[in-house]
Order: structure tokens, then sequence, then C-alpha cells
């Protein structure tokens, strides 16, 4: 692989996700000072992700016809505007606006680095490098959190205006040093219909795209109410919540970054999932039982793992087993990943509502349910 682009890429890819992740310390406390509920935050939450899931098949289409480079520095100067503005806001209406922009705009760079990928990699080495993209996002889902509590030690906006920042230097660097991957006779000019695609899909591969979707609703479900679990049972607030993120994302990067690659060279894709389900389920499970802040590192670090094996085996699965353009492609993925990331929150503020331990206990059951389903299927 080329090691120049596939940095960019990472990178691209890892600060979409911190800004989908580094909210997750800091809203809580500060919208519920607001007079709004947990319900509100996961609203905020599914805000993004329903950007996200509207918008990343039209960004990854386009990728498909346009090129790669401009879809990718579009998203980034977008996120980089929107998160300067989420900084800013004082009120819900404010940080609602400039969420809903952020998503739209930061979509744009999903699909399209992801078809990049897909673009520089032979099949042979396509799990590595959907390895390499989804140890990104994965690791930016975990390190935003991380980033988000340690930083609010200063303001609650810190954050924002950082995660603002790493997207301004790396638009920089994408505008300077990132060549177009799609050479132009092989754009496509075929209008893409996701919906017909989604709705196309039988029997294994729609398993696999149902799969995503699971995986994205069980991570945002248990993220989005992490620390008001963590507040009320523990008493931890914002900055203890940073330190567990930070483990989370040390384990993360030692997983996606270094070791997936050579599972599915070693054992295949089908494998490495059921695997990462497994572990999944029990991470999630044994959440509820941390009594101190080891226990509750551990626990949480059990389901990094397992969602570490998860979702690059997925990518990798999908693009290699596709009759659509790969942007086309990876945008349709990104769909089902928000739909995820959009039932996830909702659903978790709802039964965090109704007692704390139910969505640990509800995601943990329905990952069993999946790993069973996929054992027989």
């Amino acid at each position: 692989m080329q090691i120049r682009p596939v940095l960019i890429l990472f990178t691209t890819l890892f600060i979409v996700m911190v800004g989908f992740g580094v909210i997750f310390p800091i809203m809580p406390f500060f919208v519920t000072e607001m007079g709004a509920t947990p319900f509100h935050f996961g609203l905020l939450l599914a805000s993004y992700s329903l950007m996200q899931f509207i918008f990343s098949p039209v960004w990854g289409s386009l990728s498909d016809r346009m090129g790669r480079k401009p879809v990718i520095l579009v998203g980034l100067l977008g996120f980089s505007v929107t998160f300067v503005l989420f900084g800013l806001s004082n009120n819900l209406l404010t940080l609602f606006i400039s969420r809903i922009a952020g998503g739209i705009l930061s979509s744009a760079c999903l699909p399209s680095a992801m078809a990049y990928m897909a673009d520089i990699t032979s099949e042979e080495d396509r799990g590595a490098g959907m390895g390499m993209m989804g140890a990104a996002m994965g690791l930016g889902m975990i390190v935003g959190p991380a980033i988000g509590g340690l930083f609010s030690a200063w303001h609650f906006s810190t954050p924002f205006f950082l995660s603002a920042g790493l997207a301004a230097l790396n638009f920089i660097f994408a505008a300077l040093f990132l060549k177009e991957s799609k050479r132009q006779h092989d754009r496509s000019e075929i209008k893409y219909d996701r919906f017909k695609h989604l709705f196309s899909l039988r029997g294994y591969i729609a398993f696999i795209f149902f799969l995503v979707f699971i995986v994205s609703f069980s991570m945002s479900g248990y993220e989005g109410t992490f620390s008001l679990y963590a507040k009320e049972r523990l008493g931890y607030g914002a900055y203890d919540m940073g330190i567990v993120f930070t483990f989370m994302g040390i384990v993360g990067v030692i997983v996606q970054g270094a070791l997936i690659g050579w599972m599915i060279k070693k054992l295949g894709e089908e494998m490495v999932i059921k695997i990462g389900l497994f572990i999944s389920a029990l991470g999630y499970g044994l959440i509820i039982l941390a009594r101190d802040l080891w226990s509750l590192i551990f626990f949480v670090c059990l389901a990094v793992i397992g969602q570490g094996f998860l979702r690059p085996s997925l990518a990798s699965l999908i693009s290699k087993d596709t009759e659509y353009e790969q942007g086309a492609t990876m945008g349709a993925m990104q769909s089902v990943d928000s739909l995820g990331r959009i039932a996830g929150p909702l659903v978790g503020s709802l039964l965090f509502q109704l007692g704390a331990n139910l969505p640990y206990l509800g995601t943990g059951g329905i990952n069993v349910v999946v790993l069973l389903a996929f054992l027989f299927f």
C-alpha cells in the first residue's frame, strides 16, 4: 500500500469520527444544565448521524463521477468550519444547527476515503486496507470522547476548537499531497440509486449489511449513555470519562492498527466477525458489574476489542462482493452505519430513563442473538 495516501485517509476518517464522539463526555452534563433530558442528548447525537445517512451515498456517488480528492477536501473544510460554530454555541438551537451542518458536510469524507482505499489496494490487501480505515473510524469514536473529557477541563468548547484545528491541518495536507486515485476514464457516469441498491440486497450480503447496522447501533447506544451511567452509578465526571476513553483508544490502536490485518489474512473475515460478536457481547454485558475505575476500563476495553474485529472485517467483505462502484458501495455501507448511530443513542437514552442497566444488558443480548444467527446462517 502507498504510505502517504493511507496516512492522509486514516487521519481523515479518524477526525470525522472524533467529531461524532467528542461530545459524549461533555454534552450530558452541559445539556442537562439547560434543562434538557437524556433523550434530548440522544437527539443531538442522532441528528449528526441522520445527516450522514442521507448525504453519505450522495457524496460517495459524486466521488465516482468527480474523483475522490475534491469530495474529501469539501468534507474536511466543512467539518472544520461547523465545529468552530459548535464550539461557539451557547443554547440548544445553535447546537442542533451546527451539529446538523457538520453531519451534512463531514459525511463527504467517509465513503470517498474508503473508496479511495479500495482504488489503491488489490483484493488480497483489501482486508488490511479496510482494517486501517476501520481502525481510523473505530479509533476516532473512542478517542473523540477521550479528547472531549480531558480537554473540557479548560472549557467545554476547547475540544471542538481542537477538532476543528486538526481538520484544517489535514485539509492542507490533503490539498498538497493527496493525489487523485480515480482516473478520468474510470469515472462513472451512471446515476446511482442508493435505495434500489439497499432494497435489492439478498441473502448473505444483506445479512452482512445488517451486521454493519448492529455494530454501529451497539457502540453508539452504549457510548451515548455511558457518561450518565458512570456519573449515576460510580460518581464519575467528564475528566474521569476522558481517562476511560483514553485507555479504550490505546486498545483500539493495538487491535485495529496492528492485529486486524493479520487476523483477516489468517482466519478470514467471517471467523473474525464471529469472534468479534462474542467479545463485544461479553464486554457490553459485564459493564454493569463495574465497581471501580479499573474494572470499568477492563469491561469497556473488551467491547472495544470486539468492535475492532467487526468493523474492518465487514467493510472488507462488502467491498469485495459488490457490483457497484466502490464510492457508491461505501456510501451505502455508511448509510447503514449511520442508521445504527441514529437509532443507538435514541434507544439507549430511552432505555436509560427506564433503568440505568438496560442499555448494556440490551446491547449485549442483541450481540448474542446476532452471533447465534450468524453461526446458523
